[in-house]
């Protein structure tokens, strides 16, 4: 650990510094030496389980990305090293902190001559914890014997004087770029164009953009000034007084086709962006396709060509991510073109989009409780009454505004609890592998009492096992049922203190009972014809839902657990071109099929929902409801799952019309009590467009709360295989943490411009 420091090392008296480099918080000891013999001190870290790191000074401009470092390559060697490294630095006045955090703690300071000026220059070292836990080291120079340009920055002292810049600090906008730079140019043969004009005064950023062969560069340069004035509109101040920072893009040459590597912007960057610019400039490439992707706080990234996804992308490598800095997505007090759900319009208006200045941060919004009532005027948050959100709003009169959160039509006096992050897409928590477990068809869910079942089938289709939550996201030993080789989907029940396990044969259906003590033989299911299946526990009884090639659908009985026959046959006027979805209405015990059709605006597989009263053993249709209305073309392709929350509210989980490969994203869909929303349904994209299954969904409410499983099936990535099981414990994606507004400006302005050029290749040209 860092030994105490003496009390001259406060944070009362500062200099100006700029940021040179950034550690982990497990890299204690550091030290600066030249260890390169190029007249420029370096830093030296240490792992703490052995081991050095150096980070070089680049002509004393900037710092190197950390190589590995041969402990003999310090001078005097690693006892060296650790003596320096203990050093207590006793500094009257160490370098200010962080502007992104100017209350981070001063650890140390350690002195190099890191400009190569002959004189020792101070290094502190900031523990920080915004935007995440880690050291940053800031300089300042100490002045060199140069009296004509002190800091060394290119600027001579009358120049900074007429210029109104800092003569001793080497970057008086705090722009990654030196002063020198920005008023004569950059070094290494750097060209920018007759177009860019840097400002020292002002806040600067350069992208170098490669538009795709084909597309029409003058488009380009328009859709990137109109981006440009959504930086330029930012509230953040510079030096001058002037507001915003300055966007700055250098159009250079086509990528041909043989470039293009196939979309992948890593490594069309890797070939394109030189080395030399990297530390001085950013790089993006520009597609005809929409969407893009980018490093959060780097360098590279791709889009599409027009200004809002150009601004979003190029926000990331600034450093903004879509959250803000809650831990949930798509906050409706965040009306950011960050946020997915206000990234290409915000109030329905494409051409609104805007940076968020965190004008709402003061209100935080917990989805366990929420106010159904907003200290702002109606005129300020009316956004919210448009897609994607489209809440129902009314003005107080009095500075406020009225809002339904739960969309149940009226405007409550005490908290609810909602899902009310669901514009561009919402989720069931955190997906949870099962040590990369694959399966060969749906899986399913069930609760036996107070316990979460999982059913899931091996890729070779020749076993099916069931497995027990244990609590904690954590689950028990698979167990394999006999003699449940199957090409279909499993189906799980739990009913008189029983799992129920039915898989189809050949022959029909076969049933496997089983609890936490032991599994049965199978048993085929007397009565049951060999047809799609759906079964539901139905107060003390069991539902079996048939459907036949023919879409027709026929009800039957199970009485009990001693004699395993069906009774009651009973053919619906119901028809459905899936099997369907069975569930029962907790508040009144009627019960609730999902089913999909063809409806009448001739879209095929559209889902609607049918409530039927029991008598006996006999279902009484009540009601049908297409949601979404009749013509809506909500689509549900597999068997659909019917669940009701906490408050007895209708959810249905399904899947949307699959590709030409087969592939289809997964919805939830929610009966709510505003009619005029869609005739009261809430339909809202599972996670994103990029997470695909081929399979039905499966999910169970109880005890161990809301579980949502799923077949991933989009393609090798982000750690997932093609076939994976995943599983979410928060299946109605009420978030366990609060969520509030950003403000993008001043992360931007106060970490991300620096950081993201911070390191400088160690190159010349």
């Amino acid at each position: 650990m860092f030994t105490a420091l003496c009390l001259a090392l406060t944070q009362s008296a500062t200099t100006p510094a700029s940021t040179w480099a950034t550690a982990g918080v497990v890299h204690e000891q550091i030290a600066a030496a030249d260890v390169n013999g190029d007249g420029f001190a370096d830093i030296v870290i240490a792992f703490p389980t052995g081991g050095l790191l150096v980070s070089e000074s680049v002509r004393g401009w900037k710092a190197a990305p950390w190589r590995p470092l041969d402990a003999n390559a310090f001078p005097g060697g690693l006892e060296a090293f650790t003596r320096a490294a203990a050093e207590v630095q006793s500094v009257a006045t160490p370098p200010s902190p962080p502007p992104y955090e100017p209350g981070a703690k001063l650890a140390r300071c350690v002195r190099g001559d890191l400009d190569g000026d002959g004189d020792l220059d101070v290094i502190a070292v900031y523990r920080c914890t915004r935007p995440g836990d880690f050291l940053e080291l800031r300089v300042t120079f100490t002045p060199g014997p140069d009296a004509n340009d002190r800091d060394g920055d290119g600027l001579s002292d009358e120049e900074e004087k007429k210029l109104g810049t800092d003569p001793l600090d080497r970057d008086s906008d705090a722009d990654g770029l030196l002063d020198g730079w920005e008023v004569h140019g950059f070094p290494r043969g750097i060209a920018l164009g007759d177009k860019v004009a840097l400002n020292p005064l002002q806040q600067d950023v350069v992208v170098a953009v490669a538009p795709y062969e084909g597309l029409d560069r003058a488009k380009v340069e328009s859709e990137l000034a109109r981006a440009a004035q959504l930086y330029h509109a930012l509230a953040t101040k510079n030096r001058d007084g002037s507001s915003g920072i300055n966007v700055h893009g250098r159009i250079d040459a086509s990528v041909s086709p043989a470039d293009q590597c196939g979309g992948d912007w890593g490594q069309c960057g890797a070939k394109r962006f030189a080395l030399n610019e990297r530390g001085f400039l950013h790089w993006m490439q520009v597609t005809p396709w929409g969407g893009g992707q980018s490093q959060q706080t780097g360098d590279m990234g791709g889009c599409g060509q027009g200004f809002a996804v150009f601004a979003h992308e190029f926000g990331h490598q600034l450093s903004l991510s879509h959250e803000g800095d809650s831990p949930a997505a798509w906050c409706p007090l965040y009306p950011s073109l960050m946020n997915y759900a206000f990234g290409y319009s915000i109030g329905g208006d494409a051409n609104a989009v805007h940076f968020s200045s965190g004008e709402f941060r003061a209100t935080s919004l917990d989805e366990h409780a929420l106010a159904e009532h907003l200290p702002y005027a109606f005129e300020r948050v009316k956004y919210l009454a448009a897609g994607p959100f489209r809440f129902t709003l009314e003005d107080d009169h009095a500075g406020g505004t009225r809002i339904d959160w739960n969309h149940n039509g009226r405007f409550d006096d005490t908290p609810v609890s909602a899902d009310i992050n669901y514009g561009a897409s919402t989720y069931c928590g955190a997906r949870r592998d099962l040590g990369g477990l694959t399966i060969g068809a749906a899986p399913a869910l069930a609760y036996v009492g107070d316990k979460c079942w999982l059913a899931t089938l091996d890729t070779t289709q020749a076993v099916v096992s069931v497995r027990g939550c244990e609590g904690n996201e954590k689950w028990g030993e698979p167990r394999a049922l006999p003699s449940t080789a199957t090409n279909e989907d499993p189906l799980l029940v739990g009913a008189w203190d029983q799992g129920w396990a039915f898989t189809r044969r050949a022959t029909g259906w076969l049933v496997s009972r089983f609890d936490d003590k032991q599994v049965l033989e199978p048993a085929e299911v007397a009565g049951l014809p060999n047809l799609d299946l759906s079964v539901a526990r139905v107060g003390e009884y069991m539902l079996f839902v048939t459907r036949a090639s023919d879409d027709t659908l026929t009800a039957y009985w199970l009485l009990g657990n001693e004699r395993i026959e069906l009774t009651g046959k009973q053919p619906l006027a119901l028809k459905s071109s899936v099997p369907v979805g069975v569930g029962v209405d907790p508040k009144d015990g009627r019960v609730v099929i999902a089913s999909a059709q063809t409806n009448s605006g001739g879209k095929a597989l559209c889902l609607r929902v049918t409530w039927f009263e029991v008598q006996e053993t006999t279902l009484v249709e009540r009601e049908t409801r297409w949601v979404r209305g009749e013509k809506s073309g909500t689509n549900c392709t597999t068997r659909p799952v019917v669940a009701f929350d906490a408050d007895g509210q209708l959810n249905i989980f399904h899947t949307g019309m699959p590709q030409a490969d087969g592939q289809m994203t997964a919805w939830r869909t929610r009966r709510v009590g505003n009619e005029k929303l869609d005739e009261g349904w809430l339909t809202c994209l599972l996670y994103d467009v990029w997470t695909r299954t081929r399979r039905g969904v499966a999910f169970a409410n109880g005890a161990q709360g809301a579980l949502y499983a799923f077949r991933w099936d989009a393609a090798v990535a982000n750690g997932m295989q093609v076939n994976e099981l995943l599983v979410a414990h928060n299946g109605f994606g009420i978030d366990p943490e609060p969520m509030r507004d950003f403000d993008d400006g001043e992360k931007m302005s106060k970490h991300g411009l620096v950081h993201s050029i911070l390191w400088m290749q160690q190159v010349e040209k």
